[in-house]
C-alpha cells in the first residue's frame, strides 16, 4: 500500500507541532472570551472551518495533527454595521487562507501561533495582536491551546476615528500604517489582555440584543482603541484644545449642539460629534465641560430626558418603551433608571399627571 504523499505545508505544520506540544498539553478548548454559554462546539477542524465561511469565505483549508487523538473546538460571533467579533478556542488547528477580502486585527491571548504571510514568518508567543490588511494574499496559521478575538474591520471607520481623535475635518488624510502586516502593541494604557477581555464582556453583556452594541457605539469605542494601537505615539502628542471661551470653541459645541437637537433620537458616537466640530474627542469633552459643566454625552442625555418629558406630558398614545426608544435611549429600563434620577419620579408617574 502506497503511503500518502505529504505536501510542505502538512510537513511543516507537524514540525510546528512536535516543537509547541509540550508548551500547551491541554485537549479541551479554553473559555471565550464571549458566549461561552451560547457558543457552537466542534470535534472536527472541518465543522470549525464550515461556521466561520461566511465571514472568512476564501478559506482553504482547516485541519488538525493527525496523531492527535481528538480535535475539540468552539467559537462564538456578532456581525455589527462595520465590525465583526468572532472569538475561538480550539485545542489545535492548521489553517489556509487563499485571501481575506477584509482587513482583520487578531488579539492571541493563550497558545503558541505561527503566521505565514506576505513572505513572512511571524511567531506569536504570549498575548499578542496582529494587524492583516485585506487583500494580503495566501495565508497559513499553525496553532496549538489557542483562545483568540478576532476582529474584521471597517478601514473608514478607523480613519474617522483617528480624525475624530486629532480634531481633524472629515476627508483630511491621517497616516495609520494599516498597509502592511503588522504587530499592534499597547505602550501605554491598557495592556492587550486587559483590552480584549474588554472588548469581549461588553459584546457578552448585549450578545442577546446585538443592536443595543451599535446604538450604543461599541464600534466607535473599538475603533478609537485601535487607532492608539496603531499610533501609540498620539497618546502623547495630543493636539492642543482651543482656548476656553475662544470663538473656535464656540462655534464647535454649538455645531455640535444643533446637530444632536436636530435628531435626539438618532446614535451619535463621539468620534462623529469631534469630526463635526472640528475638534478632537478630548477637546470637544473640554469644551462641553467648560460651558455646561457636564459631557457631551450627558449633555445629549438630558436633551433626550427633556424630550421624553414632553412626549409624556402631551396627549400621546406612544407606550413609554416606544418613546424611550424614539428619544435614542437603548432600552425602556435604562432610560427609566435615567427619568427618576433627573426629575424625581418614574415616567409613568409623570404620564398620569399630564393634562
Amino acid at each position: 500500500m502506497q503511503s500518502p504523499r505529504l505536501t510542505p505545508g502538512h510537513l511543516w505544520f507537524s514540525s510546528c507541532i512536535q516543537r509547541y506540544r509540550a508548551l500547551n498539553p491541554t485537549s479541551v478548548p479554553s473559555p471565550l472570551l464571549f458566549g461561552n454559554d451560547r457558543c457552537a462546539t466542534f470535534s472536527t477542524p472541518a465543522a470549525f472551518g464550515e461556521s466561520v465561511l461566511p465571514l472568512w469565505p476564501k478559506l482553504q483549508d482547516c485541519d488538525a495533527q493527525p496523531r492527535d487523538k481528538a480535535f475539540a473546538g468552539q467559537s462564538a460571533s456578532v456581525v455589527l454595521p462595520g465590525i465583526s467579533a468572532i472569538a475561538a478556542s480550539f485545542t489545535s488547528l492548521r489553517v489556509a487562507v487563499e485571501d481575506n477580502t477584509r482587513a482583520s486585527v487578531s488579539f492571541k491571548l493563550q497558545g503558541h501561533n505561527e503566521l505565514r504571510v506576505q513572505n513572512q514568518k511571524l511567531e506569536l508567543t504570549g498575548p499578542r495582536c496582529v494587524f492583516i490588511p485585506a487583500g494580503s494574499g495566501p495565508q497559513e496559521a499553525v496553532g496549538q491551546g489557542q483562545n483568540v478575538l478576532m476582529l474584521q474591520l471597517d478601514p473608514q471607520g478607523l480613519h474617522m476615528a483617528a480624525r475624530a481623535l486629532r480634531g481633524l475635518e472629515a476627508g483630511c488624510p491621517v497616516d495609520l500604517d494599516h498597509g502592511r502586516v503588522r504587530f499592534l502593541t499597547s505602550q501605554m494604557g491598557p495592556s492587550l489582555e486587559a483590552l480584549a477581555r474588554h472588548i469581549g464582556a461588553t459584546i457578552h453583556l448585549h450578545l442577546d440584543q446585538p443592536e443595543l452594541l451599535h446604538r450604543l457605539g461599541f464600534q466607535d469605542f473599538v475603533y478609537r482603541q485601535l487607532v492608539l494601537l496603531f499610533r501609540p505615539d498620539w497618546l502623547t502628542a495630543e493636539t492642543r484644545p482651543p482656548r476656553p471661551g475662544s470663538l473656535r470653541e464656540r462655534v464647535a459645541v454649538d455645531k455640535v449642539c444643533d446637530a444632536m437637537l436636530a435628531e435626539p433620537g438618532a446614535r451619535f458616537t463621539l468620534s462623529e460629534l469631534a469630526q463635526l466640530g472640528c475638534l478632537s474627542v478630548r477637546a470637544l469633552q473640554y469644551a462641553f465641560q467648560h460651558r455646561f459643566g457636564q459631557s457631551p454625552m450627558q449633555w445629549l442625555r438630558d436633551q433626550r430626558l427633556a424630550t421624553a418629558r414632553q412626549h409624556l406630558l402631551q396627549d400621546s398614545a406612544d407606550s413609554i418603551a416606544q418613546i424611550a426608544m424614539d428619544c435614542g435611549f437603548a432600552s425602556a429600563s435604562s432610560f427609566s433608571a435615567f427619568y427618576r434620577e433627573r426629575y424625581g419620579e418614574s415616567p409613568a408617574q409623570t404620564r398620569t399627571r399630564r393634562v
